[in-house]
């Protein structure tokens, strides 16, 4: 299998800002495999990134955490010919309970000789002569994908979400205040943005932070004081574009402060 990986927002960059956020990817998606141990290759066509892996099932749950990742899927990879697509759409035929329908979704780029709707129906007859299975096109029970990209094809079954946003490290540094869980999801947030950040935390706070980084380079500092002081005071020293809370006390600070959780507030009346 190959684990076919997908971006979202990196996609509407221009190409040279695209190129560098995918080359940031990949050394996300590198290491945090590394760090779990897993041997892999990666590879990138036309807006897909693939991972190979000695691994899959482990690789994809390592995947699910890793920011500006979309969703993930293991396919089985083909050529770019309908006899050897619809071959690959069939292998997964035994994923169909008995009595349920299904549907093919095909998508193509480059030059072929053939449409993504001859993929569709090609696929899906394979499928059909395999299982018997009705095809519905409008509520299926399950659905498999087909990416057709220049000289090869991609069939799937399954797509994992990831976390989506940007690719961590890719914007500028923040500083996270870490009182409770609270400041810990807007910290994640900020991240999910791209933000390289360091964690102002009360002692206590240290394992739930290095969870949260897991494979992310962790840098954390305790303090007993005045976390949002200290923290401030650390973001000066190291040029961090702001601090982070998810706290609902505002104060005027020589920096920006940001509150990611404000827009998930439950609002009362």
């Amino acid at each position: 299998m190959t684990l076919l990986v997908r971006y979202g927002e990196i996609g509407l960059k221009g190409r040279p800002i695209r190129r560098q956020f995918e080359n940031i990817l990949l050394g996300n998606i590198h290491r945090a495999l590394s760090w779990a141990g897993i041997e892999h290759r990666t590879d990138r066509q036309r807006g897909r990134l693939y991972v190979d892996a000695d691994d899959d099932d482990a690789a994809l749950a390592v995947l699910q955490d890793v920011f500006g990742i979309v969703s993930v899927s293991p396919a089985i990879e083909t050529s770019a010919d309908l006899p050897a697509i619809a071959s690959a759409a069939a292998s997964f035929a035994s994923h169909i309970p008995p009595g349920e329908s299904f549907a093919v979704r095909a998508t193509r780029t480059g030059s072929h000789d053939f449409t993504s709707q001859d993929v569709g129906v090609a696929a899906g007859q394979a499928v059909v002569d395999t299982t018997g299975a009705p095809v519905d096109l409008n509520v299926p029970d399950g659905e498999i994908g087909i990416e057709v990209r220049d000289n090869y094809a991609f069939a799937f079954d399954v797509s994992v979400d990831g976390p989506g946003g940007l690719p961590y490290g890719s914007q500028g540094s923040t500083v996270a205040v870490v009182h409770d869980e609270d400041d810990l999801q807007a910290a994640w947030l900020m991240m999910r943005r791209g933000c390289t950040t360091t964690f102002v935390c009360r002692p206590g706070m240290e394992q739930a932070i290095h969870e949260q980084l897991r494979w992310r380079p962790a840098d954390v500092v305790t303090e007993n004081g005045d976390l949002l002081s200290r923290a401030e005071t650390l973001a000066v020293q190291r040029n961090a574009q702001g601090l982070v809370t998810g706290g609902e006390h505002y104060e005027k600070r020589h920096l920006p402060v940001f509150y990611p959780l404000l827009g998930y507030r439950e609002v009362t009346r």
